[in-house]
């Protein structure tokens, strides 16, 4: 898989240098789209809340 394509999660933005930042689809295969932060298992994480409050969150 070339990482170097893509290193954005495409939800909040934040840098995905290694494969533990990126999310994960429902059968468990890496999904280069959006972060950990942002997608597990096929699914977004916190849905319902802002792009500022994401932004916000995983900024800390």
């Amino acid at each position: 898989m070339n990482l170097s394509k893509r290193n954005s999660c495409e939800n909040c933005g934040q840098p995905m240098y290694h494969l533990v930042d990126f999310g994960t689809n429902k059968d468990g295969t890496v999904n280069t789209e959006y972060c950990r932060q942002c997608y597990l298992k096929g699914k977004f994480v916190d849905h319902g809340i802002s792009l500022e409050q994401k932004i916000e969150k995983t900024s800390v």
